[in-house]
């Protein structure tokens, strides 16, 4: 254990490799794995660092680990070996971190007179089966949360959640041979919410288990950390000399204050998306001379679309979903920016042949248009996506295990204090306030452990 008077202190209670026989099949049960004997390496003294990483958009979790190796470990490396690590950090308290991944990469090999250097890429266990797994079935009368349990179940062997808001209504679909991952990503913008009422679904995993819910749901006090959030501070060096404080801020980056370009080419602050009919992109149907032909169920429908362009930026994301902070985050009065009459990117939707029954606007589902549903819900959470990250914020804290992507925290941070001012600070009212962490890596190396949190917000203070 690293000096406990450190907020960087840790303790590593396990970190080992299991090379396992190059004839071996693949594990999917990891609980039965010893990590002991003639085919098992202890890690704390080979490794020179790692890292941890976890992020909202992706399904796994993995590590990258720096190996110094003075035993020619690299020889008996066959591509089927795990790696499992249980540490605690002084910051999380009594929490730990226990994970077992499998390594799916060797990074390239260094090579000196007594040692050689590479990286041990690992994952979860489960990016592999969905390499070697295909969902081929029907999921029919069932909700999109529920199809997705069958296929982690079945195809995945994940059974652990933290996070998780049931869809309401029931989505049917074909998952025609696709990849564990390309079938849930499939469901995700096409369900709604049966507690947010609204679309905008997330699946990532953290260090309890798969989790799957709105935006909106992950900003409302259905998560535990909204309401009692771990609060950060940015505090200057000169004001302060508490430098154990677990909770201070030890780097601060602000990785875009204001680009416009890009978020009008993102369509942060209006986008229009069109709903694609293929069967009716036929020459029969394909507007001539410069003119548009339509499908029939509405005349303001361009070629092969079923429904009249939608419309979806800030102002409107804003108004409908559950917020960080109260204020928005841009000047309402921009019109430059916020024009429906002219949206800076437009979005093609195919839309699939079985449809949800429910929508942003029609929780109840009730509307009887169900393809403009489908439209609707891939408008919203494309849109809420958008505003989610209006604000973004790079912080490295003393390391702190219990923190997972999808948690909230409050970061408080002063505006810039001029020598020989007051101590008393006002804070920085668009920089400070909640934000939901993107994406976390807890980086350990011998002198302690930091985590980097990519920080996002759809709001500010007021």
């Amino acid at each position: 254990m690293a000096d406990i008077t450190q907020p960087k202190g840790y303790e590593i209670q396990e970190f080992g490799l299991l090379v396992l026989p190059a004839d071996t099949s693949p594990r999917e049960d990891l609980s039965g794995l010893q990590f002991s004997g003639d085919n098992a390496f202890d890690l704390r003294g080979l490794c020179s660092q790692f890292k941890i990483i976890q992020s909202v958009d992706s399904p796994t979790m993995r590590m990258e680990i720096l190996i110094y190796d003075t035993a020619d470990m690299a020889r008996l490396l066959n591509g089927n070996e795990y790696v499992k690590l249980t540490i605690k950090t002084d910051s999380s308290g009594d929490e730990e971190l226990e994970i077992i991944q499998k390594v799916f990469k060797i990074g390239e090999v260094t090579k000196s007179e007594r040692a050689q250097t590479y990286i041990l890429y690992t994952t979860s266990p489960s990016t592999a089966l969905n390499e070697t797994n295909r969902v081929f079935e029907a999921f029919v009368d069932k909700p999109g949360s529920v199809s997705i349990e069958d296929i982690e179940k079945k195809y995945l062997k994940e059974t652990k959640h933290k996070f998780w808001e049931p869809a309401s209504g029931n989505f049917n679909f074909i998952s025609t041979s696709w990849r564990p991952y390309d079938a849930i990503s499939y469901i995700q913008d096409k369900v709604v919410g049966s507690v947010s009422k609204r679309p905008g679904y997330l699946y990532w995993q953290t260090r309890q288990g798969m989790s799957f819910a709105t935006m909106d749901y992950l900003c409302s006090e259905k998560n535990p950390s909204f309401t009692n959030p771990k609060v950060f501070t940015y505090v200057q060096a000169n004001l302060t000399d508490d430098s154990n404080n677990a909770y201070n801020i030890e780097t601060l980056n602000y990785p875009d204050r204001a680009n416009h370009l890009e978020r009008m080419r993102t369509g942060l602050y209006s986008n229009v998306v069109i709903g694609i009919l293929l069967p009716a992109l036929t020459e029969g149907h394909l507007p001539s001379n410069g003119g548009t032909e339509t499908t029939g169920e509405e005349d303001s429908s361009p070629a092969g679309s079923i429904n009249p362009p939608i419309n979806m930026g800030a102002k409107k994301v804003f108004d409908l979903a559950n917020t960080l902070n109260s204020g928005f985050p841009f000047f309402r009065a921009n019109d430059e920016y916020f024009s429906e009459e002219k949206p800076t990117r437009i979005k093609l939707r195919a839309l699939p042949g079985m449809k949800n029954a429910e929508s942003a606007e029609n929780p109840e589902g009730t509307s009887a248009n169900m393809n403009f549903d489908t439209v609707l819900c891939s408008a919203y959470a494309a849109s809420r996506w958008q505003l989610l990250n209006a604000i973004r914020l790079d912080i490295i804290v003393p390391g702190n295990i219990a923190l997972d992507a999808g948690d909230i925290i409050e970061v408080r941070i002063p505006l810039s204090n001029p020598e020989g001012q007051s101590e008393r600070l006002e804070l920085d009212p668009v920089y400070s306030g909640k934000y939901m962490i993107l994406g976390i890596t807890h980086s350990w190396q011998p002198a302690g452990i930091t985590s980097r949190l990519n920080l996002s917000k759809d709001s500010i203070d007021q």
